[in-house]
């Protein structure tokens, strides 16, 4: 009880959120991001938030590597860095320079649309992989995440308005739609790789292990 009174009585530290080219997100180097260099042997795990990123990114990194013990003791945000976050409060959300640092293959984590993502990335330079998810199970699972992180903000602090603003679009990183779209749109390029969570769940309950 006294744990959690003591957490009760923490300041919550709230991201800053910013709308670009009509799209909510947090606080980010959005614009450096579009015209940064990407490299051919990059690989990009990108999805709307809550759709299965980390199990994809462990299975990424995992054929990649095949390093199991680095796996087991280094921070998954350390191996496989989120780029959309530039925040110095966070050890792990460092932007464009973490990235930059990173030895090659780099393995990289986004939440962006795929119109938002580096244009060198979205003409080939690099390796797209997509997963997405039930929106039902999106919604709540996202609606939980940001709850539990103390991220709601006036317009969206019940689950109802939180839902009301997923469907209409106004919602964090939504509309939900487009952002599927604008990758199922590309499923045939030669860089990208589109793939539903479930269907990836069903495969790993059949694995041998």
């Amino acid at each position: 009880m006294a744990k959690e009174i003591e957490n009760a009585n923490k300041p919550k530290i709230q991201m800053v959120r910013k709308r670009y080219k009509g799209i909510l997100m947090m606080e980010n180097e959005i614009e450096e991001i579009e015209k940064m260099d990407t490299k051919d042997d990059d690989i990009w795990v990108c999805s709307y938030p809550r759709s299965g990123t980390t199990l994809t990114q462990e299975m990424v990194y995992l054929v990649q590597t095949l390093d199991f013990k680095t796996a087991n003791s280094v921070q998954l945000d350390q191996r496989f860095p989120i780029i959309d976050l530039k925040d110095d409060r966070y050890p792990y959300y460092k932007g464009i320079k973490g990235i930059e640092q990173m030895e090659s293959p780099r393995m990289i984590k986004t939440h962006f649309h795929h119109f938002l993502l580096p244009e060198q990335l979205q003409k080939g330079k690099g390796r797209i992989i997509y997963i997405a998810r039930n929106p039902k199970d999106v919604v709540t699972s996202f609606f939980r995440l940001m709850q539990w992180g103390n991220e709601l903000v006036e317009g969206d602090k019940t689950f109802d308005l939180f839902v009301d603003g997923f469907i209409k679009g106004t919602e964090l990183l939504c509309p939900w739609t487009r952002h599927v779209l604008g990758y199922w749109e590309k499923r045939n390029d030669s860089n990208v790789l589109f793939l539903k969570y479930e269907e990836e769940v069903r495969v790993m309950h059949r694995l041998p292990f």
